[in-house]
């Protein structure tokens, strides 16, 4: 028997049509093109395409509740009742209940607050008229208020009347003294010729009637005595001739709050 011995692949020539590989065969329609073509000839770059419009659920998911709870039989009527009147320990009073109207009414609380406050503020500006006023001590007693009350309220308002009739007067009178110093002051720069507009700032000076306005009218004796004031003040050292001039003020008579 003739043995057959196998050549090994490498002693055999490379392109030998015995060893020839097996041709790939591609069938394609007619009707279709090649990847490779299409993609080299579309002047148009590729394109992704639109993802679907996310469209949330109509109804959400149904919240996780809690386990019901049976904590005994239901309760009747008249056990009801009975509970919703029953006082517990360190809790508010039950409906119905007189405490509980009282506690939840804020008509009641508002009431209490102004009153309280404004009895307060009553009470201090009462004190404090009796301690500065004058005419404190006239005031009536409090157990004239509720036996005569009318006489106790006419006499409190002459009281108050004699209290800003006071404080009318001390408040012309410290005008007064101003206006008499001011005048005075003008009288002498005046006489002393010093009401002349000279040096530096006399473009951006006041006239005396811009600086001192309106005020009260001296009178001719106070005119008299602010004349005889600005002479003496001048004495040796004042020269022949100079005027002596009195700034006459004017008053309307008139004065709102005592101040004005």
């Amino acid at each position: 028997m003739s043995s057959t011995a196998s050549i090994p692949r490498f002693l055999l020539p490379l392109r030998s049509p015995l060893w020839c590989l097996s041709s790939k065969t591609t069938i394609r329609n007619a009707s279709t093109k090649s990847k490779n073509n299409a993609y080299k000839k579309s002047p148009k770059p590729l394109v992704l395409e639109k993802p679907t419009k996310f469209n949330p659920p109509s109804h959400p998911a149904r919240l996780r509740k809690d386990p019901p709870r049976y904590p005994g039989p239901q309760l009747s009527a008249e056990e009801i009742d009975r509970k919703s009147v029953k006082k517990y320990p360190n809790m508010m009073p039950p409906e119905g209940t007189f405490m509980h109207w009282f506690l939840n009414n804020k008509s009641i609380h508002i009431w209490i607050a102004l009153g309280t406050l404004s009895t307060l503020a009553g009470g201090v500006w009462i004190t404090n008229f009796k301690r500065d006023s004058p005419f404190g001590d006239m005031l009536p007693e409090w157990p004239q208020l509720f036996l005569h009350p009318i006489a106790f309220t006419r006499t409190c308002y002459e009281v108050l009347q004699l209290h800003t009739a006071h404080v009318t007067a001390e408040t012309m009178e410290r005008r007064k003294h101003k206006v008499e110093d001011v005048a005075k002051r003008a009288a002498y720069r005046k006489a002393h010729g010093l009401d002349k507009d000279e040096g530096f700032g006399g473009w951006t000076a006041k006239t005396d009637k811009e600086v001192l306005g309106p005020g009260i009218k001296l009178g001719h004796e106070k005119e008299a005595e602010i004349a005889e004031t600005a002479e003496g003040g001048a004495g040796g050292n004042g020269k022949e001739g100079e005027k002596k001039v009195v700034y006459e003020k004017q008053f309307s008579g008139k004065k709102w709050l005592g101040i004005w």
